[in-house]
């Protein structure tokens, strides 16, 4: 008797962890339904038209109806540009191919005919390692006739993987491969972590010679390198890969430079045959498919650093990628109705960011403050005080005084301090260059969306404003948090001569992804660069709101 009642002590003892385990399990699965079932709603079954022909996936990405896909689903639409897409909601939306990137395989598509969409967030595809679980989502075999997707879940099996493409296109660098089951159908559709994020865009598989049966190998384009290329995708553009000109190959253990066009940028920036490849943008390279891996995700005109070793020498050097030509037999033009609306897009982000920080002066005027500073690095030789939009006002240290209008094209007084007259011009400069941010304009020929790139490692989008004359200015808009990097100043030969950048911002410091900046004009420090070198930076102080004119103040 005591030796049952003992024994029914331990198995009551041990009842009650499974019981807590089971129910860990019951609450990870309900988790998990619901994580899919919210990202579900967000998959797209794409076709050609409303009868259903062709057929591929893709995903949503902004409650504005942008979505992803692969660039070989929507190939035969890119002529008329339409499609249509049905979502688990049972219905179909009219689908407008916005821009394509074919040596990557990627396309943005936008849906219409709702207010808002359901989308899922991207994730970071840098972050994903083997044996991470990963579902797919989409319409394979054109199975979801009520536009309800699949879903297939498996791991990760291998990071960094490299499938070839057709000439310069439809490459698959640094891509994903997974055991999630991916089949025809599947193709643009979602690759989700278990967070329900966007970590790749599904587009191929590997399949039994003369089938089309899985085998268990799967790819994906991953997020980080669609990211790059999607202010060139909302552009409305035909976007192209870059190329430094010059290979490699693995040599000893080292990684060489085997060759180098001579016209290339690779060259130009001073990279000579021979020369060990070390470092590309901060990332260790230990062999040529690495390298190559590295490249190709990169859009033409992006920025690298390349650290080198030349004999016993090391040495750093950057190059800007130059682009890939895609071949296609395809018409693809910039919709410059939709190019315009991105800009409009972006320049009101701005303005609402400053309308915000100048709310407290409804009816009154903005007075703004700042430093002019000459070099950069030493005590500021003047301060600058602007009312409103249409005048400023410059002190020296020593008292001496100039008021002028902005905008009038007038030169200041003569006579005054040079540190005055140098003060003048900056703030002249620097408010024609904000001034876009400040009112939007109106938009026409010479203003375009032109790419995305790259500034101090921050993606941002590059709008520009061909002037009469060529001359030339360029904004650079953070993509992630909206707030302006850089503008630069030039003409058709030297588009970027002079640069204004944003090298400390503050209070609110350089990370606007942590802390979003309130505006293009929180406190900060703006230089001003030539070819040769920084020659004054501005100080802008905080705006603030004054009742009349005599309330200015000199910080």
């Amino acid at each position: 008797m005591t030796i049952c009642v003992a024994w029914m002590l331990v198995l009551a003892a041990a009842a009650e962890p499974f019981d807590d385990a089971l129910q860990r399990v019951r609450e990870a699965e309900a988790q998990r339904v619901e994580v899919f079932a919210r990202a579900a709603r967000s998959v797209v079954a794409i076709f050609a038209n409303a009868r259903a022909e062709g057929g591929g996936s893709g995903v949503i990405i902004s409650q504005d109806g942008y979505g992803l896909t692969n660039y070989h689903v929507v190939g035969e639409m890119v002529e008329s540009r339409k499609g249509v897409g049905g979502l688990s909601d049972g219905r179909l939306y009219e689908l407008s191919v916005i821009g394509i990137d074919p040596g990557g395989d990627v396309a943005l598509f936008k849906l219409e005919g709702a207010d808002s969409f359901p989308w899922s967030p991207l994730g970071d595809s840098d972050a994903v390692r083997a044996g991470d679980a990963a579902a797919a989502m989409g319409n394979p075999f054109m199975l979801a006739e009520d536009y309800t997707p699949t879903i297939t879940l498996g791991i990760v099996s291998g990071v960094h993987r490299y499938q070839t493409g057709q000439g310069n296109a439809l490459e698959y660098a640094d891509c994903i491969q997974v055991s999630t089951s991916i089949n025809p159908g599947n193709s643009g559709g979602p690759l989700f972590n278990m967070r329900g994020e966007v970590i790749g865009i599904n587009g191929r598989g590997s399949f039994e010679e003369r089938g089309r049966v899985n085998v268990g190998l799967g790819y994906a384009i991953g997020i980080n390198q669609i990211k790059r290329f999607v202010p060139c995708l909302r552009a409305g553009r035909l976007c192209e890969h870059g190329t430094l000109g010059a290979t490699v190959s693995d040599s000893d253990g080292r990684v060489v430079f085997n060759a180098v066009q001579h016209s290339a940028p690779a060259y130009a920036a001073g990279v000579r045959l021979g020369d060990e490849l070390i470092e590309l943008n901060g990332r260790l390279i230990r062999s040529a498919n690495q390298f190559n891996n590295e490249v190709n995700v990169l859009p033409s005109g992006w920025p690298v650093t390349l650290r080198l070793k030349r004999g016993g020498d090391a040495l750093s050097v950057v190059a800007r990628l130059e682009r890939l030509p895609v071949p296609s037999d395809k018409k693809f033009q910039v919709d410059f109705k939709h190019n315009h609306a991105e800009i409009r897009r972006l320049f009101g982000e701005l303005g609402r960011r400053f309308a915000r920080l100048a709310a407290g002066g409804a009816g009154r005027d903005v007075v703004w403050s700042g430093a002019v500073v000459a070099p950069p690095g030493a005590t500021p030789q003047a301060v600058v005080v602007q009312q409103g939009a249409a005048s400023a006002r410059v002190e020296s240290q020593d008292g001496a005084a100039l008021e002028f209008s902005i905008g009038d094209g007038t030169a200041g007084a003569e006579g005054v301090p040079e540190e005055v007259g140098v003060a003048e011009r900056a703030w002249r400069e620097w408010i024609e260059l904000a001034a876009p941010l400040l009112a939007p304009p109106r938009l026409g020929l010479g203003w375009e969306l032109i790419e995305g790139d790259c500034v101090d490692g921050r993606l941002v989008y590059v709008i520009e404003h061909r002037h009469a004359g060529d001359r030339r200015i360029r904004w650079r808009v953070d993509a992630e948090c909206g707030c302006l990097r850089e503008v630069t100043i030039g003409d058709l030969a030297t588009p970027e001569a002079v640069r204004w950048s944003l090298v400390d911002s503050g209070v609110h410091g350089r990370g606007c992804a942590e802390r979003p900046m309130p505006g293009w004009s929180g406190s900060g420090r703006w230089v001003r660069s030539l070819p040769g070198g920084a020659d004054f930076a501005i100080e802008v102080h905080t705006l603030h709101a004054a009742a009349s004119s005599s309330d200015r103040a000199v910080p």
